[in-house]
């Protein structure tokens, strides 16, 4: 009867684990999805181009998966705003570490190609 009892718990707790793991992987492909959908408007062809330029950047060192999720998630925090947008599943994909480390000047060339810096303000000139 004890034993019947620990074998339940023992299944269940691997069920549990296993099914959080499952769920959290296809949660985590559908935030990919949208938050490709917003970033990509043009579609898998600008989406391969941008993941090309940073391969080359990086000098193919990392997947196209990890350099996606690096992409996805600088630029998503740039253009999304997290206070204003409702979908929590968004907020928690941002949120994470990325999982590649790029180095200083591979960070560099990918703030300038990549982040919209903002605009300088022209000093205003009245001629009399």
């Amino acid at each position: 009867m004890i034993i019947e009892f620990i074998l339940i718990i023992a299944v269940s707790a691997v069920a549990l684990f296993v099914g959080r793991a499952l769920i959290l992987r296809y949660s985590e492909r559908k935030t990919i999805e949208r938050l490709s959908a917003i970033l990509f408007p043009s579609g898998e062809e600008q989406k391969n181009e941008v993941l090309n330029e940073i391969a080359s950047i990086t000098q193919n060192r990392f997947s196209r998966e990890d350099i996606l999720d690096y992409y996805l998630k600088i630029k998503g925090l740039q253009i999304i705003d997290l206070h204003a947008h409702s979908d929590s599943g968004i907020r928690d994909f941002l949120m994470k570490p990325t999982k590649v480390r790029l180095t200083y000047f591979e960070q560099v060339k990918f703030y300038e190609n990549y982040l919209n810096y903002p605009q300088a303000v022209g000093e205003s000139v009245v001629e009399h």
